[in-house]
Parts: structure tokens; sequence; C-alpha cells
């Protein structure tokens, strides 16, 4: 009924070409009637680029739903997803805690990796609770290699565009050239499908990633207070920000997919709190990988461009200051040596690069020891955009003497009610998708 007309209407509407990390944004056909949005229109030049599919339903959502909408989804991954947040399928299957690290070891050496016979992994107390490591087991000399892996076990944009499934949709969707949301669509779909390559290692990954923007209001309340009080603002931004780039990600790419794959891509299936799992997983431990695609190239400018990169068992290690970053060879292999000489018992470590408290809390769900005196890089993010100095810097680089902030918290205001009701739309087309045989007629 009403949404299959909103799916034929917005296949039927005129429609602009988008930055990268910008709102869609909905242009109405030559016939006159009604004008562009007001919101989505300043929403689009505030970021520097325009927004496509979505709009359609934006517009009609806002008739149909309630605000209590967008109070549901803050700090929640599973709030009206029937399915759940955690899309691996039959989870059950893939073994104890143990099996699958060991599984992931085994699987990764059995094509191509190197991992130091000494090394295994084990439970280290910090902060009075028990976290998963790499551990020696053994001697390890200062400057051996801990692991190498080479490029045929490292996940990103690459690994889809070759896949011979969805190597077809990426080259024909120009919406999944991105580096974290098309390897967010890309891991929830591995994830459902027990015979992937990447089993072993998606079995090997948390069900549920600790980062701040999926607390709820209390939780973040205590978390805060472990942080200098200077910083409390910066994990603020740090955190509407990164639900920012969740959100506009999803908006941007799965209603294009819904529409052109329906049966690839049930709405059920890839719904927004398992998106939102997905990209929690890349946010919280990737390497950042060139990678040369000709979107990307039209998007940015660049021959190549460095995209979010998967890498399993490399990410078990935990951070320490002054350990070494895991780095690149000339061949395309990663790989990380001892920061000193290792003897049984001993944590290995990696370096997570220099971040204040609140950037490692946000980015990945945990404060580090002796970190107080690391400052906090100024200004916040927005998407793909970056503000400072109380003016912005959109993707073109152009400098617009606004007062940022409050444009941001404006603009957050309206598109978080705005996307509520877009999530709570796209339920209710779950449901009729389901009733009508998994697609529409």
């Amino acid at each position: 009924g009403r949404i299959k007309e909103a799916w034929a209407g917005g296949m039927a509407a005129r429609r602009r070409t988008h930055g990268t990390g910008s709102l869609p944004i909905h242009a109405e056909d030559s016939s006159g009637k009604g004008k562009t949005n007001v919101l989505y229109g300043w929403a689009s030049r505030l970021v520097g680029g325009e927004l496509s599919l979505t709009a359609l339903y934006l517009a009609a959502m806002s008739v149909m739903v309630c605000m209590a909408a967008y109070h549901s989804l803050y700090g929640r991954f599973d709030e009206g997803d029937e399915t759940g947040h955690y899309p691996v399928a039959d989870a059950h299957e893939c073994g104890s805690d143990t099996d699958r690290i060991f599984n992931v070891f085994e699987w990764s050496q059995r094509n191509g990796a190197y991992i130091h016979p000494n090394v295994s992994t084990g439970l280290f107390s910090i902060d009075g609770n028990k976290v998963r490591g790499l551990m020696a087991k053994g001697d390890i000399g200062y400057g051996e290699k801990v692991f190498q892996m080479p490029p045929n076990l490292l996940l990103n944009l690459g690994m889809m565009r070759s896949d011979p499934v969805m190597g077809k949709v990426y080259n024909n969707t120009a919406a999944l050239h991105d580096g974290l949301g098309g390897l967010a669509v890309y891991l929830m779909r591995e994830s459902m499908n027990k015979t992937s390559f990447w089993r072993p290692y998606i079995c090997s990954l948390p069900s549920y990633v600790p980062l701040p923007i999926f607390f709820g209001e209390k939780k973040l309340q205590r978390v805060k207070q472990t942080l200098p009080e200077d910083q409390w603002k910066n994990l603020d931004n740090l955190m509407e920000s990164r639900r920012d780039t969740i959100e506009l990600k999803y908006t941007a790419i799965m209603p294009v997919l819904f529409r052109k794959y329906p049966d690839m891509f049930p709405i059920k299936d890839f719904s927004y709190p398992r998106f939102a799992w997905a990209c929690s997983i890349i946010m919280s431990r990737t390497w950042g990988r060139k990678f040369q695609d000709s979107v990307l190239q039209n998007k940015t400018g660049n021959v190549t461009t460095s995209v979010q990169t998967l890498v399993p068992a490399a990410d078990m290690p935990n951070h320490l200051p002054g350990a070494f970053q895991a780095r690149t060879a000339p061949g395309g292999t990663l790989f990380l040596v001892a920061h000193q000489n290792l003897t049984k018992g001993d944590q290995v470590y990696i370096s997570y690069g220099p971040k204040c408290n609140a950037e490692f809390l946000a980015h990945y769900g945990f404060v580090p020891f002796n970190n107080t005196q690391q400052k906090c890089k100024h200004g916040f993010g927005f998407g793909n955009a970056t503000f400072s100095g109380g003016s912005m810097l959109v993707d073109d680089g152009r400098n617009v003497n606004i007062s940022a902030q409050e444009h941001v918290k404006e603009w957050r205001k309206k598109w978080r009610v705005h996307f509520a009701k877009f999530y709570s739309m796209l339920n209710r087309a779950s449901k009729e998708q389901a009733l009508q045989g998994g697609r529409w007629k």
C-alpha cells in the first residue's frame, strides 16, 4: 500500500548526486508540486554534500510515528529489532571462547599467516576486570615478529569487490564504495553465511563492543567520572560524531540495497542494530589500508584512498603506550614486532597511537593507564567533516564562517527525530515485506 507507493515514488523522483558522508536530499520532480525540504537542503549545505533516496521516506515518516521512537534508540542495539543486533548465524556452533581463538589462529596460519610459535592468548587483570589479550607462552625476543598477515587475510572493500556474488553488487552500487559503510554491509552478510571463508574470524569477534554510544545514561555518567573533567565535552562530541556517522551511512546505503536487491538484502536481516554492531567492530579494531577504486577516486580526487581494514588474529593485542604499532611490509603484509624481551606469561602489546582518554573511550571502549598527560585533539567530528575553532571545514575544504557547535546541535536535534521516524517506518516495511514472501510484489 503506502509503503509500496513510497518505494515506487522513490524510483521516480529526480535525485542529485551526493558527496561522501553527506545527507541524502530529495529534489522534487519538475511538476512543481511541493518544494525541496528546507531542513534537508540546509543540512546538506552544512556538510558540503547531498543525499539521495532516504529523504522521500523521511518526509512520509513524520506523519506516521511519534517522538517516542527517538528516545528508544539512544544507547541501545536491540530496540524494535526482532532478530537482535548480533547477526552471526548459529553462533553457538562457533564453540567456546578458547575454541574460537584456537580456530582463528589455525585458520589464519592455514591461509598464509605467520604467528610466532610462542604466542597464545590469556586473560589479564586490568582495573579489576579480566581482559583477553595475546600472551607469550615462551621467550620472544625484542624486535621478533609476533605475527605477519598476508594481503589475502586483510578484510576490506577489496575483498567485497573480488567476491563472486557481492562483487557485482559492489560494482553496480556507488553507495557501497565507502570504507566503513560498505565494509559493514559485507561483514553483516558474511556473518549470516555459515559457509563463509571468513567464518572462523567472524566467530572470534565479540557480540558486543562496549562503546559509550551504546551505554545507557546512568552507565555513561559513571564512565565519564573516570575522565578528567576537561575531557567530558570531548567525549560527548566524539560519541555524537560516531553516532552521526553510523546513522548517515545506514540511511545512505541500505535503502538503495533494499530497493535494488530485495532478495539479497531483506530489511529484517540488515537492520540498523546489526549495522551498528558491524560498524562498532570496524571502528574499534581496524587499520587503514591504501585501496584503489574509481568511485572513491572521483569522490576524493586521490588515486588511492585509505580504507578501514579488519585483520584476523592481529586485532587481539591490547594497547600499551610505548609499544610498537603494526607496520606494512613492501609486499602488502601487515606485521607486528615485540616491543621488549618477553618471557612466559608476559602480555604481548601493540600501540593504538597517541590519544587522550576520551578518545580511547569513544573509539575502543576503555581508558588506558598512565595516559593522563595526553591532550585531546581539538575540534570535533561530524560524519566526514571536521569542525574546529568555531568554524566549519566541510568536505571540499571550504571554510564556512558559522558557529559550528550551535548549527550542529540544532541539526542533530532535528536529525535524531527524523532518523527515529525513518527507523520506525523501516520496521513497518520489514513486516510488510515478510507478509509478501520476502519482497514487494
